[in-house]
């Protein structure tokens, strides 16, 4: 059964624009996303129900790597020594949006590949038969004329380009591409775009429900996936 929820955009809004207001004062220690992952954790508890499930933030949510020693997650939710699921959230202001962008999608892609390997290595706790951690991946994006115009230059490359992406995409549009197509090959269960201006106040700009990577939509998947977790869960 879908768990389908439609999220207050008042609080969606307020948890964004703190960690405007927390990045601008400094992102060292990666707690600025802290009111974003309240909003999932605390979604998160309510499917969950009565099952003792424990949610770890920023530093806490450290975990063993197959490639690297370790990597700190956003939220990293445990069912005893077992790995329920994991989010990672990001965010670009509009500044060094040119330098950063492809190091994004492959960081995205790069963590999620290390978790799941280190998942079937056995380096993450207890596995459950059935079903393996869901993972997700969150990323706010400024709104700006930087991110959101068509690119000066023509994309070149030494074969053509994915016609997906077009002859001038937005930064914006690539990062809606990278988000979608993380979730359409499985590299995670759910992922989230999102625009936002830094100014105060301002709504969200998110897309459409039918793109799948709507903060409804992450809810969603998240939300599914813990109704089929509990159901087989072992205590």
């Amino acid at each position: 059964m879908s768990t389908r929820t439609n999220p207050d955009d008042d609080a969606l809004t307020q948890a964004v624009h703190q960690m405007w207001a927390a990045r601008a004062h400094s992102t060292r220690g990666g707690k600025h996303m802290v009111p974003l992952e309240n909003l999932i954790i605390d979604f998160a508890r309510r499917a969950c129900k009565d099952a003792p499930i424990q949610f770890l933030q920023s530093r806490e949510a450290r975990i063993p790597g197959f490639y690297r020693a370790r990597k700190d997650w956003d939220i990293v939710a445990l069912d005893g020594d077992r790995l329920v699921f994991a989010v990672e959230m990001k965010s670009q202001d509009a500044k060094k949006v040119g330098n950063n962008s492809n190091n994004r999608g492959e960081e995205a892609i790069g963590s999620a590949t290390d978790l799941r390997i280190s998942y079937e290595r056995g380096l993450l706790g207890e596995k459950l038969d059935g079903v393996v951690p869901w993972l997700g991946y969150l990323f706010i994006l400024e709104e700006a004329p930087e991110t959101t115009r068509s690119a000066q230059h023509e994309l070149t490359a030494v074969f053509p380009v994915d016609p997906e992406y077009g002859n001038r995409p937005s930064y914006m549009h690539r990062y809606s591409v990278l988000c979608r197509r993380l979730v359409e090959t499985g590299v995670y269960d759910g992922a989230c775009f999102m625009l936002s201006s830094t100014t105060p106040g301002t709504p969200v700009t998110q897309l459409d429900p039918s793109s799948g990577i709507d903060f409804g939509s992450f809810l969603e998947s998240l939300g599914d996936y813990l109704a089929k977790y509990c159901a087989n869960r072992i205590v």
